[in-house]
């Protein structure tokens, strides 16, 4: 592993610390400054943060106000977009702040983000780690620092604070935020090599929430020493035999002349560590010692706080052991702490305002690849003692519940019943009592929201069944969300969730899932200019770039569907559609009322800029509709990179003219185009195209009681057609997502 200096500048208390409101007795005390991990990784004398800003914030207390209250999105992932396991923010004038043209992260900001994430995705998080895809402008001289959002432990050398309630923790349960600020600033390799000091940082920042405030009072002394303490009372000094601590902690060798050797720094939790952390008891500990009054090879003073591996020193030596720390501190109580046993974080990736999921789906991508390597990092860091868990939707560990694709049955029109089943299987390593609770987020109402599934073993699915009915007066052809969750103790939504999208009102007239591929014509007109990645009709090879799926391994339904270029090639770029546009024509489409056209589509437009995806500029996926083959309108568009299959519905009442709209039937076109740069890569696939009508009771006023009540079986017609149930599944995206 590379050498890493870790040497963190700290950010001063008045600018991190949180006020607490007033209670009787004597003042709480507030949390630990921030703590910092210098750009350069390497000793600074100064304060990192801008402190013109710093001051600024101490004045207008920019860090203790109450942040201004605002309608929010509601339900599993409102407001973000996931990409793997990271939770994609468009940032905005909450969750970042405005100095001039550039942006930067305050306290209040890192608040907002975190109270996001937990409406999004539960109070389920011992911690949350933020990254940026922006230059932090408030703190340009770290690297990296954590929040301190609350301890409630004794014995580690900090006093009890508790700003759950700021950061949007109504259980408690999340204890600390970081700011890990853009991956790119620790290199471009950072998501590929698990030496990189990313790695080593994160592990120190996470570690802050616990170490190290440590002192130590031995038999005999009149007060207790400091002497453990390093850079900013929070870190281990040079001297302390700490095991090759990621805390600064070297790794001393006590050499056969009287000498002694530092031989690792920034490389594990040590023994100490692991203590404070709760993954070891007292007992675990054994003695070590410090180290000061170093002196050269010429006898002269040291005064470098890194010191050169391998190097010898003479120094004074002092034994301590497990019981001097607790005489000065106390006992750690509890002795134990599942945050760190289990530490469940989630990795956020935070933009700038205006700049959408979708066009940082590569650099999402690229955190998602580090987020793994971190696990790694973090489980062998404690010497397989604790584990850390980053999925966004379920544990890693205990009853870790998944939710598979739902089935429904019966209508999904405004004012009717609907019966959705769906499956959930135990991923995780223990049994566990299955409680299921269903959320309409207002566009759904069930006869019994919550279901009782057993105690399902490891592995093992079970499938539970709503009743629910959809309200007259929903809006119609609108994406609509419904909510699934596991319960805890005492019933509330737990750590284990899905969502599944539906489109309430439309009635399917006509679905080609493309199987056939009868009556499609590519290049209709003869005109095509692309020299590669033509249309084809059979089953796409998947082609990846950087861990991001350029091109899906299969149809979204069947076997088949058009693609621009079914072969993978030997990367990425060898088989898309290259300088220049191909089309591909559908049969005619009998038009109905209210037509929507459907499709489910994979489209990317990427461009490699220093060996990171972003969103190809120029290129597109237009789709075009004509009733006559001569003239064409377009109805839909799509540019840069999506993230996985995607349903796309389009009211082409609102697009089409009158005389099209009087036609009795429309042809569409499809037509993937290069804007011709030649480090792109342009790849686009169609599946399931249909025209959909809105169903009747789309027109009528909502029913001022309410809605129908659920009937029961709930059958499986659909616009009157029976055995049309299946086509219901077209109507369905799941946010927790099939995967090609």
């Amino acid at each position: 592993m590379r050498t890493l200096r870790i040497l963190a500048v700290a950010v001063p208390a008045w600018v991190a610390a949180i006020a607490l409101p007033d209670e009787p007795g004597p003042p709480p005390a507030r949390p630990p400054p921030a703590h910092a991990v210098d750009v350069w990784m390497d000793h600074q004398d100064h304060v990192s943060i801008d402190t013109a800003f710093a001051r600024a914030a101490r004045d207008e207390a920019l860090f203790t106000r109450p942040v201004a209250q605002r309608a929010e999105p509601v339900g599993l992932g409102a407001g973000f977009q996931i990409v793997g396991n990271v939770a994609v923010l468009e940032g905005d004038e909450l969750t970042t702040s405005a100095r001039g043209t550039r942006h930067g992260i305050t306290g209040d900001n890192l608040a907002a983000v975190s109270r996001r994430f937990i409406q999004a995705f539960g109070d389920n998080f011992d911690q949350i780690a933020v990254f940026l895809t922006f230059t932090d402008v408030v703190s340009l001289d770290s690297l990296a620092y954590q929040m301190p959002v609350k301890n409630d432990i004794k014995g580690l050398g900090l006093g009890p604070f508790d700003a759950s309630a700021t950061y949007g923790s109504p259980s408690g349960r999340l204890q600390t935020v970081l700011n890990m600020k853009r991956v790119l600033a620790y290199g471009r390799d950072a998501a590929d090599d698990p030496d990189n000091g990313l790695y080593a940082v994160w592990a120190q920042e996470a570690a802050h929430r616990w170490l190290v405030y440590f002192r130590f009072h031995r038999d005999g002394e009149a007060a207790p020493s400091d002497a453990l303490l390093g850079r900013q009372k929070a870190h281990w000094a040079r001297g302390v035999q700490a095991d090759g601590s990621i805390m600064d902690g070297y790794l001393w060798q006590a050499n056969t002349d009287g000498t002694y050797s530092p031989l690792e720094r920034g490389r594990r939790y040590g023994t100490l560590d692991q203590y404070g952390m709760g993954l070891r008891q007292p007992s675990e500990v054994p003695t070590f010692y410090i180290l000061d009054d170093f002196r050269d090879d010429q006898d002269k003073p040291v005064t470098s706080l890194v010191l050169a591996r391998g190097s010898r020193y003479r120094a004074k030596r002092v034994d301590v052991n497990i019981n001097d720390i607790v005489r000065a501190m106390g006992k750690r109580e509890p002795a134990s702490d599942p945050a760190a046993l289990d530490l469940r974080m989630g990795v956020v990736l935070l933009t700038s305002p205006g700049l959408t999921a979708d066009q940082v789906i590569g650099e999402s991508f690229r955190i998602d690849q580090t987020r793994r390597l971190w696990t790694d990092f973090y489980n062998t860091a404690g010497g397989g003692r604790g584990k850390v868990c980053t999925n966004l939707l379920h544990p890693c560990r205990g009853p870790a519940f998944t939710f598979g694709v739902p089935k429904w049955q019966g209508t999904l029109a405004p004012g009717d019943a609907f019966t959705v089943a769906v499956p959930v299987t135990n991923g995780g390593s223990e049994r566990g009592p299955l409680k299921v609770q269903a959320l309409g987020r207002g566009v759904a109402t069930f006869s019994k929201d919550t279901l009782d599934g057993g105690n399902l073993p490891p592995g093992e699915t079970t499938t539970v069944t709503f009743e629910g009915h959809i309200p007259a007066g929903t809006p119609c052809g609108q994406p609509l969300a419904i909510d699934f969750a596991t319960l805890d103790k005492p019933e509330r939504p737990g750590p284990s969730r899905a969502t599944a999208r539906v489109v309430v009102g439309l009635d399917p007239r006509t679905v080609d899932d493309l199987e056939s591929g009868s009556g499609w014509k590519v290049n209709p007109d003869g005109n095509d200019t692309a020299i590669a990645g033509r249309w084809e009709l059979g089953s796409p090879e998947r082609t990846a770039a950087f861990e991001f799926v350029m091109q899906p391994g299969a149809a979204y339904s069947g076997s088949k569907a058009f693609v621009t270029g079914i072969a993978a090639g030997n990367d990425a770029s060898d088989n898309d559609v290259r300088k220049g546009r191909t089309t591909v024509e559908s049969p005619a489409f009998p038009l109905a009322p209210g037509a929507h056209l459907s499709y489910q589509v994979y489209f990317v437009a990427a461009d490699f800029d220093k060996e990171v995806l972003i969103p190809g500029l120029g290129d597109t996926l237009t789709v075009l509709a004509s009733a006559d083959g001569k003239t064409w309108t377009e109805v839909d568009r799509l540019g840069g990179m999506a993230i996985g299959w995607q349903r796309r519905v389009a009211k082409l009442g609102d697009k089409l003219p009158p005389e099209a709209l009087a036609a009795g039937s429309l042809r569409f076109r499809f037509v993937a185009e290069d804007g011709g740069n030649n480090d792109n890569v342009v790849e686009a696939v169609i599946d399931d195209v249909g025209l959909f009508a809105e169903a009747t009771s789309c027109s009528l006023p909502p029913d001022p009681e309410g809605m129908k009540k659920p009937q029961s079986g709930g059958g499986c017609r659909y616009g009157g057609s029976a055995g049309a149930g299946w086509l219901l599944l077209a109507a369905v995206g799941l946010l927790i997502t099939r995967r090609r």
